[in-house]
């Protein structure tokens, strides 16, 4: 979920790493340095938005996908509702 690195604040610890993505951009993770997970990671190329993982918010009921993408990479048991856009990979 894109968000403008402004209009997010996250409040206690975190760390991160950067790998080099099938690109060849670099790609920064911001996780929870207790639990290991993704809050949200930015790219090297676009770092005033960031790439925000949905389930980490507090209040995820308004929620609705734009796409999906990875599909190629998908489980066959994801269920792709009607109407939404896949994507084989990064665009």
């Amino acid at each position: 979920m894109p968000v403008k690195k402004d209009n997010l604040t996250v409040t206690g610890l975190t760390k991160q790493f950067t790998r080099t993505a099938d690109s060849g951009n670099e790609v920064t993770g911001v996780f929870c340095p207790d639990c290991g997970v993704r809050i949200y990671h930015v790219l090297k190329s676009a770092q005033d938005v960031l790439s925000l993982k949905p389930g980490t918010l507090d209040d995820t009921s308004w929620l609705r996908p734009g796409h999906f993408v990875w599909m190629k990479s998908a489980q066959g048991w994801v269920s792709v509702p009607d109407g939404v856009k896949t994507l084989e990979g990064q665009t």
